[in-house]
């Protein structure tokens, strides 16, 4: 018996769909959490908003839908008598015959959403006006021939969303048209549940979904443990997560750091035991420290690091020391408490050599100012601070 695998002996029946009945994913990883499940116009808003359909757009109004672009899509309200014949070719006819005749029938676009959002937003004038959109922003097509092309969208029909899994894994995770990190590890949390709802335990879930996309590495395990936490976070801390997606992929590289996870306790993902909370509940306020340094809260608080280099340049070596966490947890101050990353003795002679620096520097111009009232000021303070600073240091 040959082994069974997601592309063997299955060519799908691909016909021109009209766009009326198509609907948008509400499942699609790349919504945010509150848009999942929403309506057709509220996916279409954030697609309008969020994704820039600008640029699919002009080249619509050009060229209209290209064909060798087929959307990937599984019915909806198919009447009962229907069959799904073995024979792609009947199958494929007996679809065409449907969509002429059957106006309730409905079709899901699992791959191929922003497409389909902007030919609607080019040929329905209502939902431009609803929106707004005018037309610097977003072009108007001038050529009824591509507005009529546009009324058809090829696609490829799949029976069941589970189907289209391996596709969109490949596709989308380890393929030339990757998502952006937040929908990468949705995707792959549902793929793995999917996995476990079959009987598997953890690791075979995640090795099966591995094979399924194509990708051997640990990434798919450890995208799991980041999305679990992220879960964590929205779910025990009601934190506002909105930024955490929009910028996902500072999570991997603060988790990446061992002096994080250790602030955190939360083991590197070779040794993580997903049947336990991956940040344990005595360390959940320290998940939310963490988070509104790097994101803020959503609220009062801004992040205090600028740039994610500053999550393994600066807070990474802060944690790693407790003198300087202390610092930072008291003060807020990530520049002081940098500063103390190598305990005090380490601080002081940082603090030191900065001096030390500042007068060799200023020695390269003193010449220009002899006898200066404020220059001889100053220089007299900062012999009276020398001074003090050996007594402290002194023996005596």
């Amino acid at each position: 018996m040959k082994k069974e695998f997601a592309g063997r002996g299955r060519k799908r029946p691909q016909i021109n769909i009209p766009l009326n009945s198509l609907d948008l994913d509400n499942n699609n990883p790349r919504l945010a959490e509150e848009y999942q499940g929403g309506t057709q116009l509220e996916i279409l808003k954030v697609l309008y908003d969020v994704f820039d359909l600008g640029e699919i757009a002009y080249s619509m109004v050009e060229n209209g839908y290209f064909d060798e672009e087929p959307i990937v899509v599984i019915p909806q309200k198919l009447p009962k008598d229907f069959k799904w014949d073995e024979d792609v070719n009947k199958l494929q006819s007996d679809f065409e015959k449907l969509v002429s005749q059957d106006k309730d029938i409905r079709f899901i676009v699992i791959e191929g959403n922003r497409r389909i959002a902007t030919a609607r937003l080019l040929i329905d004038n209502e939902l431009r006006a609803k929106f707004k959109i005018k037309e610097d922003d977003f072009p108007k097509i001038k050529n009824k021939a591509v507005e009529d092309d546009l009324r058809k969208i090829p696609g490829i029909i799949y029976k069941v969303r589970k189907d289209i899994s391996p596709y969109l894994g490949v596709r989308h995770i380890t393929g030339v048209l990757r998502w952006e990190a937040f929908a990468k590890a949705r995707y792959i949390a549902a793929r793995i549940v999917e996995e476990l709802g079959k009987g598997k335990d953890i690791e075979a879930s995640i090795k099966e979904v591995q094979r399924k996309v194509g990708d051997r590495t640990d990434v798919i395990k450890r995208q799991y443990m980041y999305y679990k936490i992220f879960e964590q976070a929205r779910d025990d801390l009601e934190f506002d997560v909105r930024e955490i997606i929009n910028r996902f992929s500072l999570i991997t590289v603060a988790l990446n750091s061992p002096s994080i996870r250790d602030f955190l306790g939360v083991p590197s993902y070779k040794e993580v035991n997903f049947n336990r909370l991956l940040v344990p509940k005595n360390k959940l306020k320290k998940l939310e420290v963490i988070l509104t340094w790097i994101f803020g809260n959503g609220k009062d608080k801004m992040p205090i690091l600028t740039d994610s280099r500053m999550i393994t340049s600066r807070l990474a070596p802060i944690l790693a020391d407790e003198e300087a966490t202390e610092h930072l947890l008291t003060y807020g101050i990530l520049e002081e408490a940098y500063e103390r990353s190598g305990g005090e003795r380490e601080f002081v002679k940082k603090k030191i050599n900065i001096a030390r620096r500042a007068v060799k520097s200023a020695l390269q111009s003193a010449y220009k100012y002899k006898d200066d009232k404020d220059i001889t000021a100053l220089l007299e303070e900062l012999e009276n601070a020398i001074e003090e600073l050996k007594r402290a240091i002194s023996k005596k």
